[in-house]
């Protein structure tokens, strides 16, 4: 915007109305009023640092880079200008060289909390824990008050699994300032994830006196108060967060969850429809959706929900991600724990909808993450049979004996599935190994029946 007045004012009233139109948000107009004011004086480093976040308020992050690196140049001995353009890289996802200018940053005031922080934490981004570590006890002997320090080193220490440390990092930066909400909801979920379900808590109801309304504590809480089997306390804090957002997802799938745990099937679908609403990527709710339906007595709704969330496949499971090896291995535990479940009630949905072929493609990844558990074995021997996959049901069946000989269905199994070949033989041998471990089984003794009925049936056949 041309200023026809601009020519006899000098840049310090322009900086000034620069100022004046940034704080009502006319942007564009605070840019030019700037810009004439550096015409006017191109060395004053504050104006160059103030464009360079006005021009980051607008989304152009290479140009605010160059001021705050032209501040720099005018004044190189303050660090904020060196920190602002790190913040840049960082965003822009160069994060070497926003810790290279960090680390001029500290190098020009040591004794600055924030810099040194900022140091940590990009460290720990960029995988360098031991140097962090390094960079962490450098600060103690300089900053008076670490604060911030302890925070960055608390959340690294998180990522690497190092909880207890971690927690004693909060602790610290707590005492020093104990009014930080944000970092004692970190500290708590810290504590929740060592499972010091009851000291989380009581973290989490000091955050929610101070801030009713915060909403990542009332979701940390309730996640507690499941924990330690405290449901309508719980669901009582969600109803609070969907109060205040009532976009929340997470709210909802865990009163969607809830409410399923509870056998109230219709407010779970509610439920657990409108996450779908709101987000149509979360594939899995879809699960939970199929398993309200199916227990409402609605069958056809639950197969077309677990067949849409079928359509594209189950999610890659996590530990065949390259990244999963990173994590620490309480997280890893918890990870494919969740992976786990979610695969057994997706097999048992399809096996109770008749989906049998559905079935049969998912438990080979059950008995994949659980090779020596013999009943994940007996749902795939089950699958494939009902697929119609005899030579798949009677491997699996035969992986059953291997884990469990006295398995009376599987040789059940065996027995009929020698039967559906013709091989009488066969199935009396198999009913025969079958009651030899279990002697009182009435489906192997009734089976026992039809192959001696067969054999006869057989040779009256030869006979005639």
């Amino acid at each position: 915007m041309s200023d026809p007045q601009g020519e006899w004012r000098d840049g310090d009233e322009l900086a000034e109305e620069a100022r004046r139109h940034f704080e009502e948000g006319r942007l564009a107009e605070a840019e030019a009023a700037l810009r004439q004011a550096l015409a006017r004086n191109p060395d004053r480093p504050d104006w160059h640092f103030h464009l360079g976040r006005l021009l980051e308020h607008t989304d152009r992050g290479s140009e605010a880079r160059d001021e705050y690196l032209r501040c720099h140049e005018l004044d190189p001995d303050a660090p904020e200008p060196l920190l602002a353009a790190a913040s840049v890289d960082e965003e822009e996802g160069n994060v070497a060289s926003a810790l290279r200018f960090v680390e001029q940053a500290v190098a020009l005031d040591r004794s600055n909390d924030d810099s040194n922080a900022r140091r940590i934490r990009l460290l720990n981004v960029s995988g360098h824990g031991d140097a962090a570590r390094e960079a962490f006890y450098e600060a103690q002997e300089f900053v008076d008050t670490p604060t911030f320090c302890m925070i960055a080193m608390a959340g690294g220490l998180e990522d690497q699994g190092d909880l207890p440390r971690a927690s004693w990092c909060y602790r610290e930066a707590l005492r020093h300032d104990p009014a930080m909400s944000e970092v004692r909801t970190r500290y708590a979920r810290c504590l929740a994830r060592q499972e010091d379900h009851a000291k989380a808590l009581q973290n989490f109801m000091h955050v929610l006196r101070e801030e009713p309304g915060a909403i990542e504590a009332l979701l940390g809480c309730a996640e507690t108060l499941i924990h330690l089997g405290r449901e309508s306390d719980a669901a009582e804090k969600l109803r609070r967060v969907v109060e205040i957002e009532p976009a929340n997802v997470q709210a909802h799938h865990m009163l969607g969850a809830l409410d399923l745990r509870a056998a109230r099937f219709d407010r779970a679908a509610v439920e657990f429809e409108l996450v779908l609403k709101l987000d149509p990527d979360r594939n899995l709710v879809r699960l939970d959706l199929a398993e309200s339906q199916l227990r409402r007595g609605r069958a056809d709704e639950a197969r077309e929900t677990v067949r849409a969330m079928l359509s594209g496949g189950l999610p890659e499971a996590p530990d065949r991600d390259d990244r999963f090896a990173k994590l620490p291995d309480r997280d890893r535990e918890r990870t494919m724990r969740a992976w786990a479940g979610a695969v057994a009630r997706t097999g048992s949905i399809l096996a109770a909808l008749g989906e049998w072929k559905s079935a049969a493609e998912v438990f080979p990844e059950l008995v994949r993450l659980h090779p020596q558990e013999a009943n994940a074995w007996r749902a795939l021997a089950r699958s494939r049979y009902e697929a119609g996959d005899v030579i798949g049901g009677r491997a699996a069946s035969m992986k059953v004996l291997e884990l469990e000989p006295a398995c009376a269905l599987s040789h059940h199994n065996l027995a009929l599935a020698a039967m559906r070949d013709g091989d009488l033989p066969g199935a009396g041998a198999w009913v025969r190994r079958g009651l030899a471990v279990a002697k009182t089984d009435e489906g192997l003794r009734r089976l026992r029946s039809r192959v001696l009925l067969g054999r006869v049936r057989a040779l009256l056949r030869r006979k005639k």
